[in-house]
């Protein structure tokens, strides 16, 4: 993308711009206009030339302002006169500056290049493809030493034929985190408690009769908070009562399968997988969900050109400046994956961690961040296994990472045991970096 992006910096606070940037590894002109003044830096692969001590006062009052517009124009700027040091380390300098600091230390060779200049030497990639783990019995285990800690999204599925339900389909449900709740009846269907509802009939003839009842069950369904999405199955060669269907409020309609077995019965199987893990998919809430229109250009387009890996580094990079430890996590179908990570070991023969854990299914499905975890639970123990270490502090940081106003994955970061600092700007960009992770 050439074109210029800008947007408001009370959507964005200038370090955290400047962090993002520096991360992100572009090059081009950026601009910032505040009530104190105005900064123009050019900018080559995320580094800028070292300013001036009067250059650095200047940027550390206009640094601190919460007002004002950036603008981001990518491009070829050529070569950097003199010395260069990243973005992130001038936004840490220039603060340093505006606290009147010695300048001369910094400027005469203290002025760090990074802000954690071991980053690179101790960021580890895991392999892009998980490894085998055995996650049913992990997921057994979990249920039979903690089940308050699990959180399953519950299914609900009225079938005429349960034989369709039964087996393969629904062990496949289980490690996806869903528990398939099975109802004998119409009268039998209880809308609370469930995330989905699913109906079956396979044949026509199963409705006649009850055509008002399954259509006042759908349309309570649509009126629930937040509504229960209900797909349903079955022949759909009457377009009248398509049409009712709709206007109830049915979220999918699907043709009843072909066949009795065999190909029929696994490609049933995959498709109402796909069409109820669409139906699951929850926007993020208020926050990174709304972030603005030119944070979110501007952040799209550093990501646009990176690879997932490359991605993931500027990710981390800006997770660096709040912790000591840093770890991605990757949302997958049955199991939610370490992708890469600073400051902890990471378990290479052991990387993910079945779906349905609570507190980390709490974070992927309502895109709020969790702040303090029990380090003593089965869950929080688990992943500090995946992670490496003996036990996580209860100041750990899980924060969603998002993407097309959903969750992709999560942030888990600590300081050690330290308390935690203000992350709302790293929360605001985190609702919007899932584009790190690739398609």
């Amino acid at each position: 993308m050439r074109r210029p992006l800008s947007g408001s910096l009370e959507h964005l606070a200038p370090p955290a711009l400047l962090r993002l940037v520096s991360a992100t590894s572009p090059s081009g002109v950026l601009e910032l206009e505040t009530e104190a003044g105005s900064l123009r830096f050019d900018v080559k692969r995320g580094c800028v030339a070292v300013p001036t001590a009067a250059e650095l006062e200047s940027a550390g009052r206009i640094l601190a302002c919460r007002s004002g517009s950036f603008r981001f124009t990518p491009g070829d700027v050529g070569e950097l006169k003199g010395e260069a040091l990243t973005l992130t380390a001038l936004a840490e300098a220039a603060c340093t500056a505006a606290s009147d600091l010695k300048l001369g230390n910094l400027l005469e060779g203290e002025l760090p290049v990074t802000l954690h200049p071991e980053l690179d030497s101790n960021l580890h990639f895991l392999p892009s493809e998980a490894l085998p783990n055995p996650l049913d019995d992990l997921l057994a285990d979990l249920e039979t030493e903690a089940p308050g800690e699990l959180l399953l999204s519950q299914i609900g599925v009225f079938a005429q034929d349960p034989r369709w339900w039964k087996g393969s389909l629904e062990r496949n449900w289980q490690r996806r985190g869903w528990k398939v709740c099975h109802f004998p009846s119409l009268e039998s269907v209880e809308i609370d408690g469930l995330d989905a509802l699913v109906i079956h009939h396979q044949q026509a003839t199963v409705r006649v009769g009850r055509e008002q009842g399954w259509l006042d069950l759908i349309a309570a369904a649509e009126g629930t908070e937040p509504p229960v999405p209900v797909v349903w199955i079955a022949p759909l060669g009457d377009p009248e009562w398509v049409h009712r269907l709709i206007e109830s409020g049915v979220s999918f309609l699907m043709p009843a399968p072909q066949g009795e077995g065999g190909e029929a019965v696994v490609r049933f199987g995959d498709d109402i997988s796909r069409v109820v893990e669409r139906q699951l998919w929850r926007p993020l809430h208020a926050g990174p969900a709304d972030l603005p229109s030119g944070v979110a250009e501007l952040v799209g387009a550093l990501l646009s050109q990176s690879d997932p890996d490359h991605g993931v580094s500027s990710f981390l990079q800006l997770a660096a400046r709040e912790f000591d430890r840093g770890a991605v996590l990757i949302a997958e179908e049955v199991s939610v994956r370490c992708r890469a990570g600073f400051g902890y070991s990471l378990n290479r023969e052991r990387t993910a961690l079945p779906r349905g854990i609570g507190f980390l299914e709490r974070v992927l499905r309502s895109g709020e961040a969790l702040l303090e975890i029990d380090p003593e639970a089965s869950g929080p123990r688990r992943l500090a296994d995946i992670l490496g270490v003996e036990a996580l502090p209860a100041a750990t940081a899980v924060i969603p990472l998002g993407r097309s106003g959903g969750v992709v994955g999560v942030l888990v970061a600590d300081r050690k045991g330290e308390s935690l600092p203000d992350l709302a700007d790293l929360v605001l960009l985190v609702g919007r970096l899932g584009g790190a992770l690739g398609p």
